[in-house]
């Protein structure tokens, strides 16, 4: 833009980055908050054999009790980064009026808060990316730049594993009419750990 010419902002669209967490809504409705390094997952088998009936002069047999197994593991640590310079402060923002433009003071919290929306909106599309993967394999990788792999595996059954086919599949379902809310219900309750 020239010193010599005017300039009026008519309007700002800003696209709005759509972004709905569903895996997480639906199946991680709860956060544990932690301040050690690692963490320990427990798992406890959940089937109780029955009492049987004796004769009061029989003993009884022992049960064997369910047990269980710990896993740990150290949670991946995500840092999205952005850069603010003092340069970034001279320039007009994307949505500033030419005739009323603000001091680079104003500018650098501005560009702080985008970046800082930028980087939690960063932070939920690895968790939800986390979420699919647990549902859907039982188990997600944490992979990274100077970051050796890192397998977390749920210790789903393998029997709990779903194929949609002959038909069956969402992908072929009329997205208008079709709910997979049912189907999603009837897997869990058919789960067993």
């Amino acid at each position: 833009m020239s010193m010599y010419t005017t300039a009026q902002l008519l309007a700002a669209n800003e696209q709005k980055f759509k972004f709905d967490p569903l895996f997480l809504r639906l199946f991680f409705r709860e956060s544990y908050p932690f301040t050690t390094e690692k963490v320990y997952l427990s798992q406890i088998p959940g089937l109780v054999n029955m009492a049987l009936y004796v004769s009061p002069i029989v003993s009884g047999e022992v049960i064997r009790s369910r047990g269980g197994s710990t896993s740990e593991f150290t949670p991946g640590y995500v840092k999205p980064k952005h850069e603010v310079n003092p340069q970034m402060t001279l320039r007009r923002l994307p949505d500033e009026d030419p005739q009323n433009l603000a001091d680079p003071a104003y500018r650098r919290r501005r560009i702080i808060l985008q970046n800082m929306r930028d980087e939690e909106l960063a932070i939920a599309q690895v968790e939800e990316m986390q979420a699919v993967s647990a549902v859907l394999k039982g188990k997600y990788t944490m992979t990274g730049e100077a970051f050796d792999p890192v397998e977390v595996d749920m210790g789903r059954s393998a029997a709990n594993n779903i194929t949609q086919s002959g038909g069956t599949e969402w992908s072929k379902r009329d997205k208008s009419t079709y709910d997979p809310t049912d189907d999603i219900e009837a897997y869990a309750l058919n789960a067993s750990g």
